[in-house]
Parts: C-alpha cells; sequence; structure tokens
C-alpha cells in the first residue's frame, strides 16, 4: 500500500500532488485521532545538539508556557493514512494558528540542512496533505480540527537569509506560487487562499543561542520568560520575506 507521499519528491505544483495523492490513496481512510491536531511536543533528550531541533522545540517549550501562544510543532499530515508506517517525515515542524483571524501558517524549519528548492517542496507536499485532508474531512477524522476551518493557509520555509543563496529556488518558488492560486476553484475550496514564502530571521539572529537539549529545557521550559528565551520570541517576530534581489545584494 503506498504512502500519501509516495511519488510527490520532485513536484512543484500544489494541484498535481494533490491529484498524486489522490492516485496513491483513492479511499482514504484513518483511525488516527493526531491527524492535524494541533499539539507541543515538547520532549527533548539533553544530548541533542541539533540546531533545527532545538529551534523547534524551545518555540514548543515557550507556546507550552505562554510565551509563544499561537505557536504549535509537530502537527500530523498524514497520519494513519495508507502505509502509515512507512510515512516518516509527515509532521510539519511548526504551526501558527490564528483563531480570529482564521489564518495557519505551515512552517518548515531550517538553520542548515538539505537545499531551500527541497525545503519549499517539503512545505508545500504538506500543503497539498492539508489540502487532501480538508477535501476528505467527511471520512477523515479531522472534521473538528479548528486548522480545517482556516480561510488563509500559509506555507513558509523559515531559516537563516545565507540559506536562501541558490539561484534555483526562485524558479520553484514562481512554480510553486502560480499553482497555489488555482487552488480554489480546481479543488472546490472557495473562500480558501494560499500563499509561499521564504522567510529570514533578522540578521542578529546569527547562530541557535544552545548548545544542547539540557539548556533549551533549562532556558525555555519555565514560566519565567528567560533572555535567550526572549531571543527566540524576538527572532520569530522579526521573520521578514526573502527577495531575490536582497539575496543577489547579500551574494
Amino acid at each position: 500500500m503506498p504512502t500519501l507521499f509516495d511519488r510527490t519528491g520532485g513536484m512543484d505544483d500544489i494541484v498535481e500532488i494533490v491529484e498524486r495523492m489522490e492516485a496513491n490513496c483513492p479511499l482514504p481512510r484513518s483511525t488516527s485521532m493526531a491527524l492535524w491536531h494541533l499539539r507541543r511536543a515538547a520532549r527533548l533528550a539533553a544530548h541533542n545538539r541539533s540546531k533545527e531541533t532545538m529551534l523547534e522545540k524551545a518555540v514548543a517549550m515557550l507556546a507550552d508556557n505562554g510565551h509563544m501562544p499561537e505557536w504549535f510543532n509537530q502537527c500530523p499530515a498524514a497520519s494513519g493514512i495508507g502505509d502509515s508506517s512507512r510515512n516518516r517525515q509527515s509532521s510539519v515542524d511548526l504551526v501558527h494558528w490564528n483563531p480570529k483571524g482564521g489564518r495557519l501558517s505551515l512552517v518548515e524549519l531550517k538553520w542548515a540542512s538539505d537545499t531551500p528548492t527541497e525545503a519549499v517542496r517539503q512545505i508545500l507536499r504538506y500543503g497539498a496533505a492539508y489540502l487532501f485532508c480538508r477535501a476528505h474531512r467527511d471520512t477523515l477524522p479531522v472534521g473538528n480540527r479548528p486548522a480545517m476551518s482556516a480561510s488563509h493557509v500559509a506555507l513558509r520555509v523559515a531559516a537563516p537569509a545565507r540559506y536562501f543563496a541558490d539561484e534555483s529556488l526562485w524558479g520553484t518558488l514562481d512554480r510553486a506560487r502560480e499553482s497555489l492560486d488555482r487552488v480554489p476553484g480546481t479543488m472546490g475550496l472557495p473562500g480558501l487562499s494560499m500563499s509561499l514564502d521564504a522567510l529570514a530571521f533578522p540578521r542578529w539572529f546569527a547562530r541557535v543561542p544552545f548548545t544542547d537539549g539540557a539548556e533549551v529545557r533549562d532556558l525555555c521550559d519555565r514560566p519565567e520568560l528567560t533572555e535567550k528565551g526572549r531571543t527566540i520570541v524576538d527572532a520569530f517576530d522579526g521573520l521578514t520575506p526573502v527577495s531575490r534581489e536582497a539575496v543577489r545584494a547579500d551574494g
């Protein structure tokens, strides 16, 4: 049995990705209660030194303690659909949910791994999984999920500005953005809009301010906001869209 994501890796058109998902799983079913559940998975091993993991878990811990209340992490995008045993890497790194505005942001967090094109294609697949689940909300256990009521879904790659210094990225972004414009009519989801952005951290946020998971837990998993906890809050508040011209100027 295929997974939801089979044969979608090199695709830049979100409508075509959804069509491939429909072919992979023509009768979608799932008994997972985790599917598109907004959660905060904050457990982190003391010895973990992955920069991306430390950043993600710092956000989850800060959110859990009320400092970043609209943020969530590790949101399952395909739990229980198809061959779920092979649905690895099927959880969205970070999610920002604004219930009053009905705005949902799915964020692929990068620091030094993969290429920007790969990161864009990954967040595009998560966006397609969202559309697939929303289109099948009557047969999948997502009908009561707040995320399924979003009026706008923003797909985002968040990374240092230097991460986006790859000329091939911009063609991928252009093709993907063009496909997003077709979503409301093609998918039968009027009233839903989508966007795609490459977001850069502020220039002053040049390094991850933790050495390991133990330090993340000590400085972020507490009721009061520490200095380094404030650094993370400000860094994510300061995310700004990256343009081709700005990256070329920096290069």
